[in-house]
């Protein structure tokens, strides 16, 4: 029987999504011109140390996205990118990211696909902890706002609370991301600080009569 833990992280886990649409929107755009022969697994086009951003309409950053390289195949039209990083900002400032070793963009951008060393990254607030999520391979279907992976993951929230388990299934529409097998959980209770100003409360145990 699968042992199924439901954990809900709204904010963090949705940025994938977000970022994922708007790298499809970028890696897959149609450039007719630069895909002449689709007879040849060569590649047809490419682009080095590629690096793009989107801004709201005030003008300030919502997405910077960036990879060492950006490759178009044109006999099964995917999209390869090398190194993604893609990073999410909320009032100029960096708020989450994903990053993988390696991106593959299927046709019209159906599926995505993430390899190698992914971690999809919520950074620390002021009233947010940082979290992470590892994995060494990440399914995204944009159009359904599904993500899941069979392979095992790891998500870390500080101080100190760590999840392991085999496999997980993202669902943006009820915001629930679900761990499927051998699920375990470390929790460390953060320990108080001491007030260092505080005066200590001195108790006499051998009062003089």
């Amino acid at each position: 029987m699968i042992n199924r833990f439901s954990v809900l992280f709204p904010i963090f886990f949705a940025a994938i999504l977000a970022f994922i649409s708007y790298w499809v929107q970028i890696s897959v755009e149609n450039e007719s011109e630069k895909r002449g022969n689709k007879l040849s697994n060569s590649p047809d086009y490419f682009l080095t140390n590629f690096k793009t951003t989107q801004t709201e309409s005030d003008g300030s950053i919502r997405f910077i996205l960036s990879a060492n390289e950006m490759t178009h195949f044109g006999q099964d039209d995917t999209t390869r990118l090398k190194k993604p990083l893609l990073i999410r900002y909320k009032n100029n400032v960096p708020s989450s990211q994903i990053e993988g070793g390696v991106g593959l963009v299927s046709t019209d951008g159906e599926e995505v696909q993430i390899i190698d060393n992914v971690k999809v990254a919520r950074l620390e607030t002021e009233t947010k902890p940082k979290m992470e999520l590892f994995t060494d391979q990440l399914t995204v279907l944009p159009n359904k706002d599904q993500a899941f992976t069979k392979r095992p993951v790891r998500i870390t929230q500080d101080p100190k609370t760590v999840v392991n388990a085999i496999g997980m299934r993202y669902d943006k529409k009820n915001g629930i991301m679900t761990l499927l097998e051998k699920v375990r959980v470390h929790y460390e209770k953060p320990i108080k600080k001491t007030n260092l100003n505080a005066h200590p409360i001195i108790q006499n145990k051998n009062p003089k009569k």
